[in-house]
């Protein structure tokens, strides 16, 4: 066990750790994000479908991610939870676990998902006009599935281990790839919308190779091995337990942008579709600088649990929820008036996307003022075994919360009403938080 590496996660100022952990997640999450925002971009060249499209596969992305997160998350958590008890033996053996169960139930959902690709367009919400393109992206995306999804896994190991700037190096690799291979395949080897997915699939299986040279070399704790996978229904119960947050949290942001796209093409068609999936890649990149440090502290959460340290847990809470608090205020002051810009860039030739995605992204991003509380009791009931509460608060914002209302306010107050969509489920989760965040937070955990 290195013992340099424990001390540091259960003694090191907490200020000062949750940012030096917190920083490199943000940075791999920026980049990734990034990308995808580039893809949009170079993709948006193509024409308003083909915008939409990339849009109706957000919700594939969105299930990857859930897939992934579930196996990373959860066998993560345990993972720290276990280096904070010094059993190194017992994460190795977790972590090959869960990435072994990733591996396998990607392969069949991948397969899957490409055996009725055209029902399963329709279904996440494409157009007549929209399906074509749809299916040629999305055909590459469920090809690339189970590497994507392994990635994800083990990018999350090494944040939960507390090697945060091996997982941004490893998710970075790849983000700074896709962005080079975008124009080459969509436009100098004139593969259109299909060369934008293939260069993410390139992108990923590049960043895999990365990240599972870290785990191969010794760089890490834990050690992946096929020996060390275990056919225990209770080790993988419980990995599934710890990462059910994260199933639900991605999960219903599958559901969720599904009944977005369905809700959008009965009122307003593929411009409003096109102008949702520009909206929701740059609220992913907002997204993306909170969750960051919110994830570099979940590793906090993890180690000093497992070491019996509640003071610092509480400390790396009550700094990370402040930072996040701030910070998304002055991003929405910004992006109030960066909003015509921003769409502008994407969509600079069809006004009526433009002028639709302005309205949604000052509403979205004003609605993710209220996102960091409950998503900061969520990641730490996670992180901390509390596995039940957590999964039951994951599913609110995107989810039990936002479900309901993505057809219920349209159905009031048309498109404005779907604009408000967001922070008014926002608002309903963090309602329901409040009682959790006082009897889980600030009864269990004192300063």
């Amino acid at each position: 066990m290195n013992l340099d590496q424990h001390e540091r996660m259960t003694t090191a100022p907490i200020r000062k750790l949750t940012l030096e952990l917190g920083i490199p997640s943000m940075l791999s999450m920026v980049i990734t994000t990034v990308y995808n925002m580039v893809d949009t971009w170079f993709v948006s060249r193509l024409g308003t479908q083909a915008t939409a499209a990339v849009g109706i596969s957000f919700a594939i992305m969105e299930l990857i991610n859930s897939m992934g997160y579930l196996f990373g998350t959860g066998g993560g958590t345990r993972i720290g939870l276990l280096l904070g008890a010094k059993d190194r033996k017992r994460a190795s053996e977790v972590g090959s676990t869960a990435a072994g169960a990733a591996l396998a139930l990607s392969v069949l959902l991948g397969a899957g998902g490409l055996a009725f690709l055209t029902p399963l367009m329709r279904w996440l919400g494409s157009t007549p006009t929209i399906q074509p393109y749809a299916e040629a992206y999305g055909r590459f995306i469920l090809l690339g599935f189970p590497v994507m999804c392994l990635s994800i896994v083990l990018a999350t190991f090494l944040r939960c281990e507390g090697k945060n700037r091996l997982s941004m190096i490893g998710m970075g690799l790849g983000g700074v790839l896709n962005m080079a291979l975008d124009p080459l395949f969509i436009f100098g080897l004139e593969l259109g919308i299909t060369g934008a997915a293939l260069a993410t699939f390139l992108s990923q299986t590049v960043s895999l190779a990365v990240l599972l040279y870290f785990f191969l070399s010794g760089k890490t704790e834990t050690r992946l091995a096929p020996h060390a996978v275990r056919a225990d229904r209770r080790l993988l119960g419980g990995i599934v337990r710890a990462g059910l947050p994260s199933l639900c949290r991605h999960g219903a942001g599958t559901l969720s942008s599904a009944c977005l796209n369905i809700s959008a093409g009965m009122y307003g068609g593929d411009a409003l579709i096109a102008a949702l999936s520009i909206v929701s890649k740059v609220t992913a990149f907002i997204l993306a600088l909170l969750k960051g440090l919110f994830q570099g502290a979940q590793s906090i959460y993890s180690y000093n649990q497992g070491a019996g340290r509640g003071d610092r847990i509480r400390q790396a809470y009550d700094f990370t929820l402040r930072v996040n608090q701030i910070t998304i205020c002055l991003i929405a002051a910004g992006m109030y008036f960066a909003a015509p810009a921003v769409l502008s860039l994407f969509s600079a030739t069809d006004a009526e996307t433009v002028a639709l995605g302005v309205t949604a992204l000052r509403f979205h991003t004003f609605g993710l003022i209220l996102m960091p509380y409950g998503f900061s009791v969520n990641i730490l009931l996670q992180a901390v075994g509390e596995s039940g509460r957590s999964t039951f608060l994951a599913a609110l914002p995107q989810g039990l919360c936002y479900v309901p209302l993505v057809f219920l306010l349209p159905a009031l107050s048309g498109v404005p009403g779907l604009m408000l969509t967001p922070g008014a489920a926002y608002l309903a989760t963090d309602l329901i938080t409040i009682p959790y965040k006082k009897r889980f937070v600030d009864e269990r955990y004192r300063t």
